[in-house]
């Protein structure tokens, strides 16, 4: 099993509201590029109007798409990731969530994309390192690595 420890302390906290209409992965790497964060914890709670989940399946995703009706919300009872830097130098985001459809039903899965509606509660644990996230042909998938 490959192992690797990166002792470090947290170096900042960032905690944002997100607005309707935003994209959840894209307004986290959006906030670590502009802050150089390269490493963190994600968690988020909130609501969205729509999610994709994805389940990886030996060489892609298999992917569900849901959508709330005007006047419904899907809640996002909880996401958590991670944030590195990917191999092209750029914020690599890695989220998954659960969340609890209009009518009640849970889905969870990797989060492809979550759109905001009516807002979401973002919190992210900057790192004083940086982690990377590195295509692993082993496994089909970037991975972390030291």
């Amino acid at each position: 099993m490959p192992a690797f420890e990166i002792a470090t302390l947290p170096s900042s906290v960032v905690v944002a509201r997100l607005q309707a209409g935003e994209e959840l992965i894209q307004a986290v790497a959006e906030l670590a590029s502009r802050l150089n964060l390269r490493g963190g914890l994600v968690v988020a709670i909130g609501g969205l109007r729509s999610v994709e989940l994805g389940v990886y399946k030996g060489e892609k995703y298999d992917i569900e798409s849901y959508e709330a009706s005007e006047g419904h919300t899907i809640e996002l009872t909880s996401a958590l990731g991670s944030v590195a830097v990917g191999d092209d130098g750029k914020p690599s985001i890695h989220v998954h969530a659960t969340v609890s459809l209009p009518d009640h039903r849970p889905a969870s899965g990797h989060m492809i994309r979550g759109v905001v509606g009516p807002l979401v509660e973002l919190f992210i644990v900057g790192f004083d390192a940086t982690l990377r996230r590195t295509f692993d042909s082993s496994i089909g998938l970037s991975a972390l690595s030291a």
